[in-house]
This record gives structure tokens, sequence and C-alpha cells, in this order.
């Protein structure tokens, strides 16, 4: 009897295994699936690596953000000591236009400024001014009015404009940059050490 060619493919192969060949391909399949997964990774590890250092090497600044009317500022953060409710304010007779009163926070005489009167901004028609941001630089503790604030955050520098010139009717000299949704970011230190406030704002000319 003549053995059909199966039988003697059927002879090479191990008892219930694959041939010699079907070995062969099968390691090479299993080597090039492993190749493609490794490859994925690197270019995934690569991707989130390249991902990081964008991260890494953004400049951002910290700001709280408020509301004067219905227009929204913010100040760095640096300087900054608390927000505290705006409760028990005293009127004190002959202080600048700008000076609301004084607070007593925590046995300290802190004057309240009102920052649209200060900075000559013309803000929206609300005026709830139920906030106080405190900052202190050197001796000076003041706090500045805010009608609501919204929070602390990030923002890159790269989402900044710092030519702003004239804006919302603010002095230049006092804005530090614009974002690129119009958040106005004002310098907490030229504000802090102008003159008006060092000599007047707890009532002394």
């Amino acid at each position: 009897m003549v053995e059909s060619p199966y039988d003697e493919n059927a002879k090479q192969a191990e008892p219930g295994g694959l041939s010699d060949k079907s070995q062969q391909f099968m390691a090479t399949l299993k080597k090039a699936v492993v190749q493609s997964k490794s490859e994925k990774l690197k270019s995934r590890r690569r991707s989130l690596a390249a991902q990081r250092r964008t991260t890494v090497d953004e400049e951002v600044i910290e700001i709280v953000e408020f509301l004067l009317g219905e227009d929204a500022f913010a100040f760095e953060l640096e300087q900054l000591t608390e927000v505290c409710p705006l409760v028990g304010v005293t009127w004190i007779p002959g202080s600048p236009p700008f000076v609301l009163g004084v607070i007593n926070l925590r046995g300290q005489i802190v004057p309240i400024i009102d920052l649209k009167t200060f900075l000559g901004i013309q803000a929206g028609a609300v005026t709830v001014f139920n906030k106080a941001l405190i900052f202190q630089q050197g001796q000076l503790i003041v706090g500045f009015l805010a009608d609501e604030v919204i929070g602390a955050k990030k923002l890159p520098l790269s989402s900044m404009q710092f030519s702003v010139g004239m804006l919302c009717g603010a002095t230049a000299d006092y804005v530090r940059a614009v974002t690129n949704d119009r958040l106005v970011i004002l310098s907490a230190d030229k504000v802090l050490t102008d003159s008006r406030l060092n000599k007047k704002a707890a009532g002394n000319s």
C-alpha cells in the first residue's frame, strides 16, 4: 500500500504537536507580535515623556480671581494673607474717598480699600462688597474690596499679554497682564507701594 503525502507530513510532526515548519512560523509570528507591542510601548513612553517635559517647562503664576461688579480681576497669590468676610467696618472721618473704613482683624486694625475708586476702574454696576482680600507688604496691611472671590488657580505665562496699555479704566501702571479670555491681572506690588496707601490708608495725611 502506497502512503499518501499527508501521512508523510504527519510523521514529521511530533505526536500531538506541530511540524517543524509550523513551529518555526509560529515562533516568527510571536516574535513579530512582541516587537510590535514593544514599539508601541516605546512610542507611548516617548509621547508621555514629551508631555511631561512640556508641562514642567511651562511657566505659570498662581493667582486669586475676584469680581469687581461684573468684571473679573486677579492678584498674584504671593502676598495674599487671607480672604475674610467684610463685617464691622468703621468709617474714619477725613479719610480719602478710596478708604471705605477699617476693620478689626484679630486685634489688627486693617484699612479697607475700594479698588474701583483707588484705580479708577469702571466696573459693572453690581456692588455687593462682601469679601476683603487681605494683603501685607512690610508693615503695611490692607484689605481690598471684592464683590465675589472666585478662587485661586494657576495660569500659564503663555496665555498672557503683557503690553496692555489702558484697560477697563485702570491705569496701565497697575496692570501686570491680561489673559486671552480678558482676565485683568493687577500688580499687588505696584498697588501696595503706591504713595497714597502708605500715607493715607490708615487715615494719616
